[in-house]
């Protein structure tokens, strides 16, 4: 079971859920909030979290780099990645003002989560 975190404007919110039951919402939400923790700000597991703004802002790190990055995460710390194949996309694209990093995640080639940093 976990705890119900979607907010208003989220696609598919339901004010009257409290929490969440099915695997693949639970994975989803799993994925999020190891995506946007810092490292350190878990107490007891100092590990969890990607920094992902850290590897993007630091040229010592390419798009397999990064994918490497994200995927290991998800191994380590969503224990339904060995139920459901993750695939993990990454690609760094030049824009006007500044490089951005489009991240995209399938999850049993039906789900998916896309960030950009």
């Amino acid at each position: 079971m976990e705890l119900y975190t979607k907010v208003l404007g989220d696609p598919n919110y339901r004010n009257d859920q409290l929490q969440v039951d099915e695997e693949m919402s639970m994975m989803l939400t799993q994925i999020e909030t190891l995506l946007f923790t810092t490292k350190g700000d878990v107490m007891g597991s100092e590990g969890f979290g990607m920094n992902l703004e850290d590897y993007v802002y630091s040229f010592m790190y390419n798009d397999s780099m990064i994918k490497g990055v994200i995927s290991g995460g998800i191994k380590e710390h969503i224990p339904l990645s060995n139920k459901y194949p993750v695939k993990v996309d990454v690609e760094f694209t030049s824009e006007t003002e500044r490089n951005v990093v489009y991240v995209s995640i399938s999850i049993d080639n039906k789900y998916g989560i896309g960030l950009y940093i």
